[in-house]
């Protein structure tokens, strides 16, 4: 994450709050429009600023953390669901609430049948097995199931 911009232009940018660091490092793609901070480093000058909670994950959203936030307009989750999100505290302060939607759905879906073909060929025990030597051994890993 970039460390907090400190110039008189990076001041025009508005603050986005993370709920947690990003797993994946897209602020250096947003720096130039947006400036990043983390709650647990944010003081409460720069939390009573921030009108956007980014929450990457399922980093829960609780009211107490809406609380800290006067200034929050918007809560950006990038998960499909809500769960971990307040959405009565959000109701109650009439904050917008947005999430990934089914962005993931497709590639779920190939995860799900990935993982399903995994389980039936056995194909991590066949792995260890070879890792570990057994082919030279024990001979050849016995069929699985057919697909």
């Amino acid at each position: 994450m970039p460390p907090p911009a400190t110039s008189a232009s990076a001041d025009d940018k508005p603050l986005v709050l993370l709920a947690q660091p990003l797993f994946v490092d897209f602020a250096a793609a947003l720096e130039g429009r947006y400036r990043f901070a983390v709650p647990a480093d944010a003081d409460e000058a720069t939390a009573a600023e921030a009108r956007v909670l980014l929450v990457p994950g399922l980093k829960e959203v609780t009211a107490e953390l809406i609380g800290r936030l006067p200034a929050l307009e918007l809560v950006v989750a990038t998960s499909v669901g809500l769960d971990h999100v307040d959405l009565d505290a959000c109701r109650r302060r009439r904050l917008a609430v947005t999430n990934a939607g089914g962005a993931f759905s497709a590639d779920s879906a190939d995860y799900a049948v990935g993982l399903v073909i995994a389980v039936l060929r056995r194909i991590a025990a066949a792995e260890a097995y070879l890792r570990r030597g057994r082919w030279a051994t024990d001979g050849k890993y016995p069929l699985a199931t057919k697909v």
